[in-house]
């Protein structure tokens, strides 16, 4: 069994990442775990991890939960995806999104990959650097539109391609809750 060394940075921070050890056969939930317990965040918010290439474009999903709308739809679980099975390769990428509404984004990469076997518990914290954002800050910095901008970014979306679409019910039939009586 190996041991894999991630090296997980929080976006918008200045070099504040942490080294976590986890078993390569060990699942996504165990480092869903590490990762909160490492950043101080509380296990209260939705979370997804996502394969990612070297540009951090996302890939397949690995979900906290089943989300799919439809028995077609296949979306990988935490508790169910080993590390191994998606990731097996030094320089690997993975993107981790936690909390979708403030979008508290990290970047991982695995930086090592350990054959002889380690003693202690995994996962394990093995490195820290900088301090950690507070997890219920993000709102105050953020305005509600950078919020929106970062939740249509996270969809693939840009504002950009928003002013490019003709806007939906703009039928100028019905202007306002005063044109209602008119239509009666």
């Amino acid at each position: 069994m190996s041991i894999y060394k991630f090296r997980v940075l929080i976006e918008g921070e200045k070099q504040v990442f942490r080294d976590i050890e986890i078993k390569s056969d060990q699942n996504f939930e165990a480092f869903h775990q590490s990762i909160l317990k490492a950043f101080g965040f509380d296990n209260e918010q939705m979370a997804s991890f996502y394969l990612s290439d070297y540009d951090w474009n996302k890939g397949q999903e690995i979900s906290l939960f089943d989300m799919s709308m439809s028995d077609e739809e296949k979306v990988l679980q935490m508790s169910d995806t080993p590390i191994k099975s998606i990731i097996n390769c030094v320089g690997g990428h993975l993107l981790y999104t936690y909390d979708f509404l403030n979008m508290w984004n990290f970047f991982i990469e695995l930086i090592e990959i350990s054959v002889k076997e380690k003693e202690g518990e995994f996962p394990q914290l093995v490195y820290s650097e900088g301090a950690a954002p507070n997890q219920n800050t993000r709102n105050s910095v953020l305005s509600d539109e950078e919020i929106m901008n970062e939740i249509l970014k996270a969809e693939g979306l840009d504002e950009d391609s928003l002013k490019n679409t003709e806007e939906p019910f703009n039928d100028d039939i019905f202007e306002g809750f005063d044109d209602f009586d008119d239509y009666q």
